[in-house]
């Protein structure tokens, strides 16, 4: 823009109508929108309600199918594996360091 004909109330005017075409367009938006046509398909709502009932069908089987006895039996088995592993108190060993001295025995006089 050419420095003689820039002032501060073209830019305070260029902003003030920018902003309020923006505005203006998405009212418009939000007041057509309720009658733009619907998008959902006939036939995917069709398939759609066959593969809810094979689902239902699948999770109804698996959880028959599902020995919780054998699962409790198992989540014990592990709880009592790592009860086992107390002797290392949740400290790793460092990498390069030197093994803990052994305590010293006392000479047999």
């Amino acid at each position: 823009m050419d420095h003689t004909r820039d002032n501060p109330l073209k830019r305070f005017t260029a902003f003030w109508i920018a902003i309020l075409l923006v505005t203006s367009f998405g009212i418009a938006l939000i007041i057509t929108q309720p009658f733009a046509p619907d998008k959902t398909d006939k036939a995917y709502e069709m398939m759609g309600e066959g593969r809810l009932e094979i689902k239902e069908e699948i999770d109804r089987v698996q959880d028959d199918a599902l020995n919780e006895a054998a699962l409790a039996e198992a989540l014990q088995a592990q709880i009592k594996s790592f009860g086992q592993n107390k002797e290392s108190k949740g400290s790793m060993p460092v990498p390069g360091a030197a093994p803990a001295p052994a305590p010293a025995e006392k000479p047999a006089e």
